[in-house]
Formats: structure tokens, C-alpha cells, sequence
């Protein structure tokens, strides 16, 4: 197997989830965001029955308000307060250092807001400090669709890998036999929400 193959494996005990600024006076600022909502609920809650530790900051929180309640961060470490453009802030950078049982994690899995301000700036710094990133492209998004489809080529080519919901929940499940496999399929029938990230065809 190729060391390229080996970075894309996500394993329990050893990824954590990032949820980036998904705050309510966000909400109708940004492209499809309603969309991207709901595709990050199925996705927390999913992580969540995989016991994924998951980390949240919020930017500026007095003035932009807190993490949508739709979230359910209610096990997550923070919310971190932040004012820079990256996630990784001091009090991050040391919570993360031991998120995962003790141990800093392998994979990160990010998910947010802005796509091209504070989620790319995280994933850089992510893969400076030599974190495997997976963004997460359906539960992203920007004020402009442009915006959000130039920052994921722009981590593409930072050696970010560029991945949607289900597909990360099913690298981490691997297996049917996985005991909580019935009840992420239960989540599962809820469609993910098309949010504009390929062209759809013409009828």
C-alpha cells in the first residue's frame, strides 16, 4: 500500500473533529447554509455514536453569536473563543495535543465556516504541525460559492484530503459488523443535501 493510500485511513481512537465557527449570524450570510446545517448534524451525530472527540471554537462569539443549536456539542471541548483566522490557537493547539485518549490525534476531520477564511487558515496550520486534514466539502461553505470552491482546491493542494460526510463515517465504521453500524444507518437515510459542489447534469 502507498504511503498516499496509508493517509487517507481514519481510525477510531486516533481522529478527531474539528467544527469551525458555525454560528447563528452566520446563518443567512452563507451559500446553501441551511444545507451545510443539516449535513454537519448527520455528521456530528454519527462521530459522536464513533466516539470521535470533537473540538468547536466560535469567532467573536459576542458579536456573531453562538454555535447553532442544531449542533449538538454538548461533549465537545470548548467552544474556544477566537478572534484569529485559525482554529489553532494556543488553548486549542494543548487541548488537542491530548484529545484523543491522552494522545494527539493522526486525522482531523474539519468542518465549518469560512471555507476560504478560517477553515483553510486551520487546515494549513493543521498540516504545518503534520495532522492528516480531511475537509469535510458538504458541511463547508462561504458567502460565495466561488469563494468556498477555490479555497477546497487551494487545501487539495496542501496535501488536504477534500471528502464529504458519508464518506468519512464509513472510513471510520469500516465494517457492517461495527456495533454501531445499525444506528449510523439509521442517520444515513437521511439524505445528504446537494449543495452545489459538482455540476449537476442537464435533463
Amino acid at each position: 500500500m502507498s504511503i498516499n493510500a496509508v493517509r487517507t485511513i481514519l481510525k477510531q481512537g486516533k481522529t478527531a473533529l474539528f467544527v469551525c465557527d458555525v454560528q447563528e449570524k452566520f446563518a443567512k450570510a452563507m451559500f446553501e447554509f441551511d444545507k451545510v446545517l443539516q449535513n454537519s448534524v448527520k455528521l456530528v451525530n454519527a462521530l459522536k455514536l464513533l466516539e470521535v472527540p470533537m473540538l468547536v471554537t466560535e469567532q467573536n462569539s459576542k458579536s456573531l453569536g453562538k454555535t447553532m443549536p442544531q449542533l449538538d456539542i454538548s461533549c465537545a471541548k470548548g467552544p474556544f473563543e477566537k478572534t484569529q483566522f485559525s482554529m489553532c490557537t494556543p488553548d486549542v493547539s494543548q487541548e488537542l495535543s491530548t484529545i484523543c485518549c491522552g494522545s494527539r490525534p493522526e486525522a482531523i476531520i474539519l468542518i465549518g465556516l469560512e471555507t476560504h477564511v478560517c477553515i483553510e487558515n486551520t487546515a494549513i496550520d493543521l498540516r504545518r504541525d503534520g495532522y492528516e486534514v480531511h475537509t469535510i466539502a458538504d458541511c463547508c461553505t462561504s458567502r460565495t460559492q466561488e469563494d468556498r470552491l477555490l479555497a477546497l482546491e487551494r487545501m487539495k493542494l496542501i496535501g488536504c484530503h477534500i471528502s464529504t460526510s458519508e464518506t468519512v463515517i464509513f472510513k471510520l465504521l469500516k465494517d457492517s459488523k461495527h456495533k454501531e453500524f445499525k444506528n449510523i444507518q439509521k442517520l444515513l437515510k437521511t439524505p445528504t443535501l446537494y449543495t452545489g459542489l459538482v455540476p449537476t447534469s442537464k435533463i
